[in-house]
Order: structure tokens, then C-alpha cells, then sequence
């Protein structure tokens, strides 16, 4: 079992949580995908296919480049995301995003409405 350090960031870059860290019994990506939705499932990441977020080395590389991207499921990830200073950096797709609007728009009107009977 190991811990790997993330930040979630939408298309443009920005931060969408702070870091946070998921534990996984396989160090690759496809099992990191599927921890990180399991933990935002019913947050940021309602709605989004774990196979659906990019995943780069860390914060420096995806602001240098953007293109130190893990490109296979079995990518290993070993190397990667062990302290919250070198975080994985988890991609939420642009289309996500805007969901993401959208549900926590509803969310707030919901809120409100029960507030108010």
C-alpha cells in the first residue's frame, strides 16, 4: 500500500481542491484514476469516467510543459506523488468543469429552498 499525493485542476490549469492524498495497492495510473474519482465521486469528479482525467508527474513539470502526461493505464507511478510537494496533478475534463458549475448551482438553490420550508 502506498499513499500518492494529488491536486485536482480543471483545463486551464487551476487548482480545483487543495493537495490530498489516496492510498493504493497498485502503483500505476489506472488504480490511481479509480481512487482519486472514488474519493471526489461525490464532488468534483459526480458524473466524470475515472479513465476521463489526465494525469501529469507533478505541478513544476505540467507548468513547464503540460506534456509530462502518464499516457497508459499501466503506467506505473511508483516515482510519483509521494509527498504533497511533488503531487500527481489530476485533470479534470472541460466539460466536467462546467457540470461542476451547474451542480453546485443546483445545490445551492436546493439548499436555500429547504431552508425556507
Amino acid at each position: 500500500m502506498a499513499r500518492k499525493w494529488f491536486q485536482l485542476v480543471g483545463e486551464d490549469g487551476n487548482a480545483v481542491t487543495s493537495t490530498d492524498a489516496v492510498v493504493v495497492d497498485i502503483e500505476d495510473l489506472d488504480t490511481l484514476r479509480g481512487a482519486v474519482k472514488e474519493k471526489l465521486r461525490d464532488s468534483h469528479l459526480a458524473g466524470i469516467a475515472a479513465s476521463d482525467l489526465r494525469v501529469f508527474t507533478n505541478r513544476a513539470e505540467y507548468d513547464e510543459k503540460r506534456s509530462v502526461l502518464l499516457p497508459q493505464s499501466w503506467s506505473p507511478v511508483t516515482a510519483y506523488g509521494n509527498n504533497g510537494e511533488n503531487a500527481l496533478i489530476v485533470q479534470v475534463p472541460k466539460r466536467a468543469e462546467s457540470d461542476l458549475r451547474y451542480l453546485s448551482s443546483q445545490t445551492f438553490k436546493n439548499k436555500s429552498k429547504r431552508q425556507y420550508l
